[in-house]
C-alpha cells in the first residue's frame, strides 16, 4: 500500500478556514487512523476511533460528514451501517476491506449500503479524490 502520508501537498485539496468538513474514521487499527489524521487534518475537521460502537454515537450525535470504514465486511457491520444512515441519511459513507471471491453476496449488500467500497491495498490518492467528490458543496 502506498503510504498515505507521502501523497504530494498538491494533490489534497485545502478547505477554506471556517468551512471544514468533519471526516469521521473508524479503523480497529490505531496507526491507520492516526496516517488518515495526518493526511486529512489540513483539509477536513477529522476524528477517529478504534470503536465501531462510537461511529453510530459521533455520527448521528455530532453529525459527521463523511464516515470512513475499514473493516471486516459481516452482517452486524451491515446492521450497524442501517442504523447510521437513519440516524444521519445525509451522512456518506466509504468502506475498506480486502476483497473476497467467496463472500460476493455480502459485498454486494455491503455496496448498497455504502457511497464507495474501496479493496485493500488501496490508493489512498483515490480516496481522497473520492472524500473531495462526496463531500463537494
Amino acid at each position: 500500500m502506498k503510504s498515505p502520508l507521502h501523497i504530494p501537498a498538491h494533490e489534497r485539496q485545502p478547505v477554506a478556514a471556517g468551512a471544514k468538513k468533519t471526516l469521521l474514521i473508524y479503523s480497529p487499527d490505531v496507526n491507520f487512523c492516526s496516517s488518515l489524521s495526518m493526511l486529512f487534518q489540513e483539509s477536513y475537521d477529522v476524528v477517529t476511533t478504534t470503536s465501531i460502537g462510537a461511529v453510530n454515537e459521533y455520527a448521528g450525535e455530532h453529525a459527521a460528514d463523511l464516515v470512513l470504514i475499514d473493516a471486516v465486511p459481516t452482517e452486524k457491520l451491515i446492521e450497524r451501517l442501517d442504523r447510521l444512515k437513519e440516524a444521519s441519511p445525509s451522512t456518506a459513507v466509504i468502506m475498506l476491506y480486502v476483497y473476497s471471491a467467496r463472500e460476493k453476496t455480502l459485498d454486494a449488500t455491503i455496496r448498497n449500503h455504502v457511497n464507495s467500497v474501496f479493496y485493500k491495498p488501496v490508493e489512498m490518492t483515490a480516496v481522497s479524490q473520492r472524500i473531495q467528490e462526496l463531500l463537494a458543496d
